[in-house]
């Protein structure tokens, strides 16, 4: 999944499902961005537990204090997405909503 893909960007879709490179897949890796499905109202989690781990792993190697990295990361999250406190807790509100999720 990218941000915001070009069709030049098409060739990544084809190695991600070991395909031989098509032009169609052009068009679909922009379709498939991020930027564009937010456009279409698609709504992008993190997930906070997740986040904070992440922060703490990257802290004992050493990469900062885990206050700092978590503000870095924090800052640096794609437009659009929000920070939940955990996924188990946003899963059972979006079925409650009507939303059904299917473990891939």
């Amino acid at each position: 999944m990218f941000h915001k893909p070009t069709e030049a960007d098409g060739h990544l879709f084809s190695q991600a499902v070991h395909s031989p490179e098509l032009p169609i897949f052009g068009g679909a890796i922009v379709a498939a961005g991020i930027a564009n499905l937010q456009g279409m109202g698609t709504k992008f989690i993190m997930c906070g537990n997740a986040l904070q781990a992440w922060t703490f792993e990257l802290a004992a190697r050493g990469k900062g204090t885990q206050p700092d990295i978590d503000k870095f990361l924090r800052a640096h999250l794609l437009p659009g997405v929000t920070v939940v406190p955990a996924m188990v807790i946003a899963i059972e509100r979006a079925q409650a909503a009507g939303i059904r999720y299917n473990k891939q």
